[in-house]
């Protein structure tokens, strides 16, 4: 990127607001024009389940922080307001017909099958 100082190293390039896992699902339901339903869940709870590559709605608060990139890189979100930013990314991928696609949701429903939902 041209900034030795990222060399080797691992950086977040996002908002500078902390968003839970939880809060990501409402700002992209918002975007969507739809009401989430999130559930969440310890993986603990499923271990008859074969997920791969799991990303399970964790029972903690977890976000990703830009506090690194801009402390050592000077670096600074152009879009900052990521609700506004979630809003037009949705628009564009119903623009191209994304919207339209089928998706899968197997593991999904067995997750909710193996805790009661």
């Amino acid at each position: 990127i041209g900034n030795d100082a990222a060399a080797g190293e691992i950086f977040n390039c996002v908002t500078t607001k902390a968003v839970t896992l939880n809060g990501m699902a409402q700002l992209c339901a918002a975007a969507a024009g739809v009401e989430p339903n999130v559930i969440n869940y310890d993986p603990k709870d499923v271990p008859k389940v074969e997920v791969k590559k799991a990303f399970p709605f964790r029972p903690i608060h977890f976000y990703s922080s830009s506090a690194k990139a801009q402390a050592v890189l000077g670096w600074s979100p152009k879009h900052p307001d990521l609700a506004a930013e979630l809003k037009e990314r949705f628009a564009y991928y119903k623009s191209i017909g994304r919207d339209k696609k089928e998706m899968a949701f197997e593991t999904d429903d067995k997750i909710l099958a193996a805790i009661g939902k």
